[in-house]
Parts: structure tokens; sequence; C-alpha cells
């Protein structure tokens, strides 16, 4: 008993598992919002690094919300990073005060029995959230998509919901002619598919990659082009004709045609089953 009780000592006292993240700061957590959103005591935001959640009137938003304050609401964390650190709204015209900002970051809660967690593992294995990494941040998202795709299998959570199934060409399609907006816009919805890529076309500054099961009037494709395309180290696009594949990422709608657009390679997964 006495050894099984400093090994137990000796697990907490290591802290958390930080790896190749950058150390940040320290504080206590007076709010949680929005599923994946922290205010710490010191004022500080904190968006939280590589995933998303439902919000507002999302199906599961409300749920979201309830596990994150349950982990994290009053309790002591540490910030990590692994990319860019910083968001900063983005000022409009005629605005004289300081844009909002807030820090993007890997979150440790420390339990109440001092034991530290990483808190986006355990959001994301509870479906409680959706991995979403960007070309400025993905440190951790192969480990996070490992324990997305669990959580999926098992359809704990969000992926319990027909809404979060993984839409077809079909239907991604519909919704993103439905919202009619640039991928690259904020609130572009995001949204996970599965398909056969039939025709993969590379260019010089951008690929796209026709799906397989579309209207023949709306063809799907997902797209990659400017800084993306050119550090792009994933598979090579030329060669996914025929593949089935994931991806992640948010609809858009260019020249009258649905697409997703992918920011890093971590979006796109080829499945082999």
């Amino acid at each position: 008993m006495t050894v099984l009780l400093v090994a137990a000592v000796l697990i907490a006292s290591c802290g958390p598992q930080l790896g190749s993240l950058e150390r940040g700061e320290e504080g206590r957590v007076v709010r949680a919002y929005n599923g994946d959103t922290l205010e710490l005591d010191s004022g500080l935001r904190i968006f939280l690094a590589e995933i998303d959640a439902p919000r507002g009137e999302d199906d599961y938003a409300a749920q979201s919300q309830g596990e994150l304050e349950a982990l994290a609401l009053h309790r002591d964390v540490l910030l990590a990073y692994g990319g860019t650190r910083l968001w900063v709204a983005r000022a409009r015209e005629g605005q004289t005060e300081t844009p909002a900002e807030a820090a993007i970051a890997h979150v440790f809660v420390k339990s109440e029995g001092g034991r530290w967690f990483w808190l986006q593992h355990e959001l994301v294995a509870r479906g409680a959230a959706f991995v979403r990494p960007r070309r400025d941040n993905h440190a951790r998202s192969e480990d996070l998509l490992a324990l997305e795709a669990r959580a999926r299998e098992q359809e704990r959570g969000l992926w319990g919901r027909r809404t979060y199934a993984a839409l077809t060409p079909r239907t991604a399609g519909a919704l993103a002619l439905e919202a009619n907006l640039n991928c690259l816009r904020g609130d572009a919805p995001y949204r996970v598919l599965e398909a056969t890529v039939s025709d993969a076309r590379v260019f010089d500054r951008r690929a796209s990659l026709i799906l397989d099961g579309a209207p023949a009037e709306t063809p799907f494709s997902i797209a990659i082009f400017g800084e993306n395309f050119a550090a792009w180290d994933g598979p090579a696009l030329a060669s996914l004709t025929g593949a089935r594949i994931r991806a992640r990422g948010p609809l858009g709608v260019y020249r009258d045609e649905p697409q997703l657009c992918l920011e890093h390679s971590v979006q796109l997964e080829v499945l082999t089953d």
C-alpha cells in the first residue's frame, strides 16, 4: 500500500505532460462557454487549440458547454502552446478601441485530487468537441484524431447525433450552397465528409479533388490553394484518384460550385478500411 501511495504522489508531482509544447501562463478558470472557450481570473480569454465545439443553437451545444464547465470551471490550469499563440479580432472600419484578443492554447487542468489532465484530450474523447486543425496550429492533431475516431465509432456525445454524421458529397454540397459563403470566411460551416475521389487534378498553384456522389450539375470538390498548397506535406495529391478519404474543413462556394477547403494535410485522411 505504501509503495502504491508513493507512486501516486510521484505521478501527481510530475505535473502536466507538455511534451514539445511550450509552457505558458497559469491561472484559475472563472468562466467556460461555447464548449471550447475559457476565461481566467486574470481576464485572459482562451480558445482551445486544435478543437471546436457546437455553439449557440447548434445541436449538442448545451451538452458541450456542460462538459467543459464540469472539467475546467473553478480549477487551476496551465496553458501550453504548439503554434500561433494569439488571436486578434479584425478591427472594423472606424474602430477606436483595442480589438479583442484571446490566447490559442492547449490547456492542462489540475483536478481536485492533484492530477493534471489535458483538457482537449478529455473533451474529444467524450465526444464533446471535434478536432479542428489549422495550418498554424496542429501540433497534437494526430493524437486528437485517433481519439475522435474512437469516440465516433462508439457514438459518444455529439457523434451519437445524426447532425454530426460524416457528410456525403451530395449532402455537403447542399449545405454549402445553402450557406453560400466563401470557405475562407470564419462563419463558413465546418464539417467532416467521407467520399471517393473520382479525379485528382493538380495545377501549378492549386489542386482540386473531384468527389464521387455529387449531382452532375453541381460537382463537389476538395480545394487546396495558395500558401496551403505550397506548404502541402501530405500524400501526393495527384495519386488520390480512386482513394477513399475523410476530410474536414469549411464549406464554401466558388464559381457557383460547392467545395470544402483544406488548410493542412492533417485535415485529409486516406481510409484503408
